[in-house]
């Protein structure tokens, strides 16, 4: 499993989670989390300790 920022095309700006089982974008925008999309939003949902998937 790893994190995978999208530098090219339509989804560039957004970071994407790559996993054996397939890949997922990260953001609200996107279900399964609360926080913004992007790098800049994993950090801000990551620093205080806030579990990936947060949105209920």
């Amino acid at each position: 499993m790893h994190w995978q920022p999208v530098v090219n095309g339509a989804h560039r700006g957004r970071i994407w989670l790559i996993t054996g089982e397939g890949a997922m974008p990260f953001g609200a925008e996107f279900g399964f989390t609360t926080a913004e999309p992007g790098l800049t939003g994993r950090v801000r949902h990551a620093a205080p300790g806030k579990e990936w998937f947060d949105a209920e």
